[in-house]
């Protein structure tokens, strides 16, 4: 298996090696790709953790002997190893959009855990999306495809709320039901049949793009009143 992460302190890709380790799924190299700034605009509402004490992914897979290689996950050259290695099956830690040529490297596909339901939120900031839109919170684990949060379904979950809950909490909440998921998604992953999984409708929704900076205000009362006991300044 391949994992896709990123080549810097990274939350998901720790929790994914060590999970790969703990549940016995062997790793045979991960693809890190360098931190690049995306321009996005700094947010009034914090919706993430400000972590610390996380290992560096070269350093736990130079203890896990996985080798390491820093590339970019659409570059030609990533193309031409994966070609000579012919794996089965990937997993996204953290990778942006990858190309159909990267996809169809691995016979079996491309494994990635999203916060969101799918199709019902996909693409960018879905737990500010999820909160706007009143959508239940939920998370997907499918094989992906070119498109954003497509592809294969293997498992959908929905999650409990909180009425003293923020939009941290929320985002949190998120991203550990992708690791409740782990383990089940990944059996499957490497058992079943691909015909036996359901897709993404045709007439899907569209992706979410970046929530933009000047719903917040709204987004603030829509957290208010969807969680009446938490505090208003989750900022």
């Amino acid at each position: 298996m391949i994992l896709f992460a990123y080549n810097f302190h990274h939350q998901k890709t720790q929790d994914f090696l060590f999970y790969c380790q703990h549940y016995g799924y062997e790793v045979s190299a991960v693809v890190a790709a360098n931190f690049r700034d995306l321009g996005f605009p700094k947010k009034r509402i914090r919706s993430s953790l400000r972590t610390i004490g996380l290992i560096h992914p070269e350093e736990l897979c130079r203890r896990m002997n996985i080798n390491y290689l820093v590339m970019d996950h659409d570059s030609s050259d990533l193309s031409s190893v994966l070609k000579e290695m012919k794996p089965d099956l990937g997993l996204v830690a953290g990778a942006r959009i990858l190309s159909s040529e990267i996809i169809d490297c691995f016979s079996k596909g491309i494994v990635n855990f999203h916060p969101g339901l799918i199709p019902e939120a996909r693409g960018l900031d879905t737990p500010q999306w999820c909160i706007y839109e009143d959508i239940p919170l939920g998370v997907t684990s499918h094989f992906i495809d070119s498109k954003v949060d497509a592809g294969l379904i293997i498992e959908k979950q929905e999650l409990p709320e909180y009425p003293d809950d923020t939009l941290v909490d929320v985002t949190v909440r998120l991203y550990q039901g992708q690791l409740d998921m782990f383990k089940s998604t990944m059996d499957k992953a490497f058992e079943c049949e691909l015909s036996s999984l359901e897709p993404l409708p045709d007439k899907s929704k569209a992706p979410y793009s970046l929530f933009p900076v000047s719903l917040e205000d709204e987004l603030e009362a829509k957290l208010i009143k969807r969680f009446p006991e938490t505090l208003s300044s989750s900022s």
